[in-house]
């Protein structure tokens, strides 16, 4: 659960999937150092930032998979299903 919290963290706080940042890091060593930059940030895949409007409004993270591809293509496919509840919701208060 920690590693699902901190990726959607960085997801949300780099405004990026967290593969981009891992891929980054393995062919630029020059930027390991955002592996540092807190305790909450966990550059895996897995993570995706959740946007409404264009906006970052928060994150989704997926850890247990195994690696950080699947994660993610887990986390793409909770996001696709929120963004289609979020619609329906939205769609509903346009209605009234």
């Amino acid at each position: 659960v920690d590693s699902s919290r901190r990726k959607a963290y960085t997801a949300a706080s780099m405004r990026a999937p967290t593969q981009f940042f891992a891929e980054l890091i393995s062919s630029v060593p020059e930027v390991q150092g955002l592996r540092d930059m807190n305790d909450s940030i966990l550059i895996l895949g897995g993570g995706l930032p959740v946007k409404l409007s264009g906006e970052v409004v928060g994150g989704i993270g997926v850890g247990g998979a195994p690696g950080g591809k699947l994660d993610e293509a887990c986390a793409r496919a909770g996001l696709k299903a929120i963004n289609a509840d979020l619609y329906e919701q939205l769609k509903e208060v346009g209605d009234n």
